[in-house]
């Protein structure tokens, strides 16, 4: 489930977790915590499967925005993390990984 906090979108879950991000701009914050590591075999359809359940709420609860979901697909694992995309501040990639841009 995702949730706004002080103007930021994150994953409920990974939220509750995480710690040492306050000093972050906006897009640091939401990517710092949002983001989750997944090994195992079933790695990149279990990614499949949390990217499209971000998007559908993505979709549902913050129509008009831009969110940039990233997949890192590396040999033994697959790390995902996504951000609300903001006028004048940084995006947290724009190379090197896939982006998925999830207009709302």
């Amino acid at each position: 489930m995702l949730i706004q906090v002080d103007g930021c979108v994150f994953d409920e879950k990974q939220f509750k977790f995480s710690y040492g991000f306050d000093s972050l701009d906006p897009v640091g914050k939401e990517a710092f915590v949002n983001h989750v590591h997944l090994d195992g075999e079933n790695r990149r359809n279990e990614s499949d499967r949390i990217i499209q359940d971000w998007m559908s709420e993505m979709k549902g609860k913050w129509q008009g925005r831009v969110f940039r979901i990233y997949r890192d697909v590396r040999p033994d694992e697959v790390i995902i993390r996504f951000h609300l995309v903001r006028q004048f501040v940084s995006n947290w990639a724009d190379s090197g990984v896939e982006i998925i841009e999830v207009i709302t």
